[in-house]
């Protein structure tokens, strides 16, 4: 079952965001459009490409294939970027990055990040692990911090705020989130059932923080770092092993932003060639 402390931040975060969004946080409407379509699929396909990583060994390159071309590359990357500034001919602040409220949201990041981190720093021993195991897992993790943050944020929860409205938006991304860690994180664990629960109400959680501002800086990197390092160091210690080989971490971070520049580059340049300023 999900901890006292996560239900109660939960709490927080949902109170946060019904308060700064006032009445518009509660309206309910049922306006789906082509885009709240292709943000479903696009959001349901890792869970799709995780069911296949489960069928694999962790150590494989098969399973890192999946894991880093298939999930982060293609789903994270490519997709998002593509979708927005290709179909929809958008620009990056419809994945939620912009300036607006950018200091609010630089403040709450930090607030909950601090929250998430108390009981790393109270209940870890941290000197079991190499300085430089944590950087590299803090790394590792952030590839995947950031195909979270343009897929299930920026792609998937607006469009469904859009069609639906602010609480629809929360629980459906939540519920879509927590699917891709099918055949990743939940081998790892001992009860998966209850890890997937668990990873739901922190769907919730995340999502309903994202609602307070729809600026990502809210979500990433600090509150994203916080609350995955007190996953994967109270929960499953794992530093230590994924923090040692940054060679698919280097292709992770390559794609993340090698791909967004490249797509944004092709769109200026279309933009340019039909005289569009």
């Amino acid at each position: 079952m999900p901890s006292p402390a996560l239900l109660i931040t939960l709490g927080v975060a949902v109170a946060l965001a019904a308060a700064l969004q006032g009445r518009a946080f509660f309206a309910l409407r049922f306006a789906p459009t082509r885009h709240t379509g292709a943000a479903l699929v696009a959001g349901l396909l890792p869970a799709l490409l995780s069911s296949v990583a489960l069928l694999l060994p962790q150590d494989s390159l098969s399973y890192r294939v999946v894991l880093w071309l298939g999930i982060f590359g293609l789903c994270g990357f490519a997709i998002p970027w593509a979708y927005v500034l290709g179909v929809e001919r958008g620009t990056p602040a419809d994945l939620g990055i912009h300036a607006r409220r950018w200091k609010l949201s630089l403040a709450l990041s930090l607030l909950f990040a601090a929250g998430s981190l108390f009981p790393v720093l109270t209940r870890a021993d941290l000197s079991q692990y190499a300085p430089s195991h944590l950087l590299g897992a803090v790394v590792h993790l952030n590839v995947g911090g950031l195909f979270e943050l343009f897929l299930y944020y920026g792609l998937l929860h607006l469009r469904l705020r859009d069609a639906f409205g602010a609480l629809p938006a929360i629980l459906g991304s939540a519920a879509i989130y927590s699917l891709w860690h099918i055949g990743t994180e939940l081998p790892l664990h001992p009860d998966p059932g209850a890890a997937l629960l668990m990873l739901f109400v922190v769907g919730l959680l995340c999502h309903a923080l994202f609602a307070t501002t729809y600026n990502a800086l809210v979500i990433w990197p600090f509150f994203f770092t916080a609350g995955v390092m007190n996953d994967f160091i109270l929960n499953l210690g794992l530093p230590d092993v994924i923090g040692r080989d940054l060679s698919w971490p280097a292709l992770g971070w390559g794609l993340a932003l090698g791909v967004p520049a490249a797509l944004g580059w092709l769109s200026r340049a279309r933009g340019r060639g039909r005289g569009i300023s």
